[in-house]
């Protein structure tokens, strides 16, 4: 059982989905500066990169969320 309260915890889940959800959107940006044709093939894979880099940390967070939810606090968050 954790020391904080499930209110507590709730609320650093919704800190975490709205942090999905910018990164979300980082990806989003991301995945279309890498097709963009007048960008050069450099800056494109640098950009591909980056999006692949914020989808993963978007469904990090989505599971940090779904922990804290359940109760759970994850071995990687420090809520001290």
């Amino acid at each position: 059982m954790s020391r904080f309260s499930q209110a507590r915890l709730n609320r650093e889940a919704e800190y975490f989905t709205n942090e999905a959800k910018r990164s979300d959107a980082a990806a989003l940006d991301g995945q279309r500066a890498a097709t963009d044709q007048s960008s050069d093939e450099y800056s494109r894979s640098v950009a591909a990169k980056c999006a692949q880099i914020a989808k993963d940390n978007a469904a990090d967070y989505r599971d940090i969320a779904a922990a804290l939810r359940d109760g759970e606090i994850p071995d990687c968050l420090d809520l001290s």
